[in-house]
């Protein structure tokens, strides 16, 4: 375990903490998840230096394509952005102004513009995504951060992160903004691994989601609710069932139990054949029928998961209150 006493929490800044979880990054280093005393946060520790992130985003993490994935899974994950495109274009009035903030390839967005005409914006790090989405048409992309992208007070009818909170380094800071940049009617949509989950529960520092130092905290449904009423949000809805995500975090989590090394599917899946060269053709031949067999089961345990409030991931949207 790191020496705790150097813990700093990724939400609040807390400096006590109890140790949860050990496990290990992509590299092999080992890190400790544990609970902040403060806020109630599970927060990676040691904090990640800038160079360590640095290094962790680099051109293997966003895949050595031209998308991040390959063939039929792209085609999946499409699929999926287009169903979520639909659902969140309910209630958008004509002309609404969405910001998508850490949007990617703009494949989110890109498909938002089939379902109405709305001014599209998005917010990606300079780097192999970034380019992808600075090559979609419609949509008004700024390269750096968030908070360095000057948007108007009051001018988003909808904001959203999908899976962008837990890798933000100043959080608090962003909420404020996204609430200074919400219409007063405005909604927050954010979805990120559910450290409450079954999942986290049973494989531990092997979860897939857990992916240190990329993810510098999770925050408990109980504890979530309380920090988005302090920053001025009212939680309205949640869903937890992911065809998207929980499956195959089901699956990989499974195989980081099986392998020596940590999510090696999965980065062959973006075509990073440089990770983990011990496991060859063979060897990810049948981590892939492993996955194909374990599918449908997989699929099943998420819809249990999620009907009993434990699922792998959470998606909340959210109301601008007017008054904290």
């Amino acid at each position: 375990m790191p020496d705790l006493p150097a813990f700093v929490c990724g939400y609040c800044r807390g400096t006590h903490c109890r140790p949860h979880f050990a496990c290990t990054d992509l590299s092999g280093q080992a890190w400790s998840w544990c609970v902040c005393s403060h806020c109630g946060a599970v927060a990676l520790a040691p904090r990640p230096t800038s160079e360590q992130l640095a290094a962790a985003y680099n051109v293997s993490y966003y895949g050595t394509a031209t998308s991040k994935f390959r063939g039929a899974i792209e085609q999946f994950v499409d699929r999926c952005r287009r169903a979520r495109a639909r659902r969140l274009a309910r209630g958008l009035p004509d002309g609404a102004a969405v910001l998508d903030v850490g949007c990617g390839n703009g494949g989110f967005l890109a498909e938002l513009s089939q379902q109405g005409r709305y001014r599209l914006h998005g917010t990606e790090l300079d780097g192999p995504a970034g380019r992808r989405a600075a090559s979609r048409a419609g949509i008004s992309l700024h390269l750096g951060e968030v908070a360095g992208a000057a948007f108007p007070e009051a001018s988003f009818d909808l904001v959203t992160l999908f899976h962008v909170f837990e890798h933000l380094t100043e959080p608090r800071q962003t909420l404020e903004l996204v609430r200074r940049i919400l219409k007063p009617d405005g909604r927050l949509v954010m979805s990120f691994p559910n450290i409450a989950s079954l999942q986290a529960r049973w494989f531990r520092g092997h979860w897939f989601h857990f992916d240190p130092p990329r993810h510098l905290f999770f925050l408990p449904p109980a504890t979530f609710t309380r920090a988005m009423d302090a920053a001025g949000f009212t939680v309205v809805a949640q869903r937890q069932f992911s065809i998207e995500q929980n499956p195959f975090g089901f699956i990989q989590s499974a195989l980081n139990v099986l392998l020596s090394e940590r999510d090696v599917l999965y980065e062959r899946l973006k075509g990073n054949a440089a990770y983990a060269p011990r496991y060859g053709r063979g060897s990810v031949w049948l981590q892939k029928a492993f996955a194909a067999a374990c599918l449908p089961g997989a699929v099943a345990l998420d819809l249990l998961e999620s009907g009993l409030g434990c699922g792998a991931t959470v998606e909340y949207t959210l109301h601008k209150r007017s008054h904290r």
